[in-house]
C-alpha cells in the first residue's frame, strides 16, 4: 500500500489482481447481485488508489479492504433507498448452508430451498448485523478483526452477532 500511495501503478495493478476476487466476493455477499457488486469493486479500487495514504501499515490489508467494501456497500444501498429503488434481493454469493448428502432430486430441492431461506434471512438483517454475520461465518474473521472492519468495539460485535442470531431464529422459525 505504501508503494500505491506513492503513485506506483505497477503496485496498484498487483494489489488489484491479488485482491479483486476477495473484494468482489465481499461485495457480492453484501449486495446480493453481481452487477451491484461489480460497481462496488470498481468504486473500491478507485478509492484505494486515491486514498492509499490513509492505510495504516500496522493494520491488516484484508480488514482494511472489508471496511472500505462495507462502507461502499452501505453508501450504495442508502443511495438506492433515496432513489426509492428496492434494495437488491438476490441471494448470489452466499455459500451453501449444507451440502446435500444424498443425490435424490427431492433432497437436493429441499436443501436448496433451505439455503435460499437462510440467505434471504441474512440479506434481510439490518446492515451492520448482516456485515457481522458475513464477516464471522463466511469470511472466518475473529471478533477483533470484525471490530476493526466495522470500526466498533469487540463487545459491539458480540452484540451485533447476538441480535443477528435472534433475528435469524425468528425469521427461520416455523410460523
Amino acid at each position: 500500500m505504501a508503494r500505491v500511495a506513492q503513485g506506483d501503478l505497477l503496485a496498484w495493478r498487483t494489489l488489484y489482481e491479488r485482491q479483486r476476487d476477495y473484494v468482489f466476493r465481499a461485495a457480492l455477499r453484501f449486495m446480493g447481485n453481481e452487477a451491484d457488486a461489480r460497481d462496488v469493486v470498481q468504486d473500491v479500487f478507485v478509492s484505494l488508489f486515491s486514498r492509499a495514504g490513509s492505510f495504516r501499515t500496522s493494520g491488516k490489508l484484508t480488514t482494511y479492504l472489508w471496511r472500505v467494501v462495507a462502507n461502499r456497500c452501505l453508501n450504495e444501498r442508502a443511495r438506492a433507498r433515496n432513489r426509492a429503488e428496492a434494495p437488491a434481493s438476490g441471494v448470489a454469493g452466499l455459500e451453501s448452508v449444507a451440502a446435500p448428502e444424498e443425490r435424490a432430486p427431492d433432497r437436493q430441492l429441499e436443501h436448496r430451498e433451505v439455503r435460499e431461506q437462510v440467505q434471504r434471512a441474512i440479506l434481510a438483517l439490518p446492515e451492520r448485523q448482516r456485515l457481522a454475520v458475513i464477516l464471522s461465518r463466511y469470511e472466518g474473521l475473529s471478533y477483533e478483526e470484525i471490530a476493526s472492519a466495522l470500526e466498533c468495539s469487540v463487545s459491539s460485535v458480540e452484540s451485533l452477532l447476538f441480535r443477528a442470531r435472534q433475528g435469524l431464529a425468528k425469521a427461520l422459525s416455523p410460523r
